[in-house]
C-alpha cells in the first residue's frame, strides 16, 4: 500500500487529488520524511514550472456547450404530485394535444439520457488535474532530452579521453621499445651511426648493428610534402628494394629489424599517401651501410 501512496506524490504536488486521496497521502507524507522530501521537491518543480507558463483563455465554444447542456439537464427531482399527474390517463382531446406537444418539446432531452451529468466543481477539477499532468510531462519530456543530451555528451567526453589514453599507452610503448633497440645497439661490437642528407632539405641519422639486426632511422628536418605524398624508407639490396617504413612527420624515428647484408644501402623516396610496393621516384637520401 505504502508504495502505492508513493506513486502518488507527484499527483498530490500537482493537486490532482479528491479530498479523500490526498488526506491519506498527507498522512503517508507525515509518517515518512524521504517521501515528504521528495513529494516537497516534486511541488516545488511543478510551481516553477507553471510560474513559467502562459494563462491559457478556455476555448470560446466551452461557454455554448456548457449553456446548452444545462438547458437538456433537468436541475430539480419532479414533484410527486407532478408524477401523479403525467401518469393519469387524459380525459380530453385537449389533454392528448397537450401531451403530445409535452413529448414533442423534451425529445431532444430523450436523446441526452446516457449524458453524464458532471457537476461545475468535478469539472474545473479534472480540468485543472490535466493541465498540470501536461505540465508534468512537458517537465518529464524536456528532462528525458537534457539527460540524453547530457549524457552523449558525457559518453562523447569518455570516448575522445579513452582514446587519448590509449595514444599516450601507445606512445609509451614505442618509446620503451626504441629505448630497449638502442641500448641493443649501443651494446653491441659492431654498433655503427651514420648521418645521411636528403636532398630537398634535412637528414636522416642511423644508428644500427648487423649482429643484433637492429636499426634506428631518425628524421631530422625533412622538408614538408605537399598532401597526398609520404617519405619512405627502402631497403636496398642485391634482390632491389625493400619496404623499410613511411615517414609521416619532420622529426620521426623509425624502427627496423632484420637482416642487412653487405653492401646494402638505405633510401629514401617521396611515395603517393600509404606508400607504393616499389619506388615510384628516384631517391632523394641514400648512404651505403
Amino acid at each position: 500500500m505504502n508504495e502505492q501512496k508513493h506513486d502518488m506524490t507527484g499527483a498530490w504536488a500537482l493537486n490532482a487529488l479528491d479530498a479523500d486521496e490526498r488526506a491519506q497521502i498527507e498522512d503517508y507524507l507525515a509518517q515518512d520524511p524521504e517521501a515528504a522530501a521528495e513529494a516537497r521537491s516534486f511541488e516545488e518543480t511543478a510551481g516553477e514550472l507553471a510560474r513559467g507558463l502562459e494563462p491559457a483563455p478556455p476555448r470560446p465554444e466551452l461557454k455554448d456547450s456548457v449553456m446548452a447542456r444545462i438547458a437538456r439537464t433537468r436541475q430539480l427531482p419532479p414533484h410527486a404530485e407532478q408524477d401523479a399527474d403525467e401518469n393519469a390517463t387524459p380525459s380530453a382531446p385537449a389533454e392528448n394535444t397537450h401531451r403530445a406537444e409535452t413529448q414533442a418539446a423534451d425529445a431532444p432531452a430523450a436523446d441526452s439520457r446516457d449524458a453524464e451529468v458532471v457537476p461545475l466543481d468535478r469539472y474545473r477539477s479534472v480540468v485543472r488535474r490535466t493541465r498540470w499532468l501536461a505540465v508534468a510531462a512537458t517537465a518529464l519530456l524536456v528532462t528525458s532530452v537534457a539527460g540524453v543530451g547530457l549524457w552523449s555528451t558525457e559518453r562523447a567526453a569518455q570516448q575522445d579521453a579513452q582514446e587519448t589514453i590509449e595514444a599516450l599507452q601507445s606512445a609509451q610503448e614505442d618509446a620503451e621499445q626504441e629505448q630497449q633497440m638502442v641500448s641493443t645497439i649501443m651494446a653491441s661490437d659492431d654498433a655503427t651511426q651514420l648521418t645521411v642528407p636528403a636532398e630537398s632539405g634535412g637528414a636522416l641519422h642511423l644508428m644500427y648493428s648487423r649482429d643484433q639486426e637492429a636499426m634506428i632511422v631518425q628524421a631530422a628536418d625533412l622538408a614538408d610534402l605537399p598532401s597526398g605524398s609520404t617519405y619512405q624508407l627502402w631497403l636496398i639490396d642485391e634482390e632491389g628494394p625493400h619496404d623499410a617504413g613511411l615517414i609521416s612527420a619532420s622529426d620521426q624515428t623509425v624502427r627496423m629489424e632484420g637482416e642487412m647484408p653487405a653492401g646494402a644501402q638505405l633510401g629514401l623516396t617521396v611515395e603517393p599517401a600509404g606508400g607504393s610496393e616499389q619506388p615510384t621516384t628516384d631517391p632523394i637520401a641514400a648512404g651505403a651501410l
